[in-house]
């Protein structure tokens, strides 16, 4: 009878630690959802930003174009522009690289946080 006790206070014991687990897991994951949202906002707010830029920029060079009086000059105006669109691209590059990256970053973190604490305990956590 004693052993049955036992039995069923480890079992008891068992499911309280697995439930806390599952609760544990589902925040986690409603937080790694909540990141990735947000992440993907940001990129996408500045991957319209950067597609307006570009545009503007190719209907300022459009009329600039028109607006030439010689061959000379509307060499100079495309050559000017090309090399403006080169600058703006590259740092929109790197503006969305960054950004991609911080998404990555930001969603990968409550896992790898996740997985040293459940697994190593509070060294797990200090080892990420």
């Amino acid at each position: 009878m004693l052993e049955r006790k036992s039995a069923e206070k480890r079992t008891s014991e068992t499911l309280g630690h697995i439930g806390q687990g599952a609760r544990e897991a589902a925040a986690r994951t409603q937080e790694i959802s909540a990141r990735a949202v947000e992440g993907l906002r940001e990129y996408q707010l500045k991957l319209v930003a950067a597609a307006q830029a570009n545009t503007n920029a190719i209907f300022e060079c459009a009329q600039e174009l028109m607006q030439a009086q010689s061959i000379s000059e509307w060499v100079e105006i495309s050559t000017t522009h090309s090399r403006r669109q080169i600058q703006m691209i590259a740092e929109q590059t790197r503006e969305l690289a960054s950004s991609a990256q911080k998404m990555a970053v930001g969603g990968a973190q409550p896992l790898t946080s996740a997985f040293g604490t459940s697994v190593f305990g509070n060294q797990g956590a200090q080892m990420s």
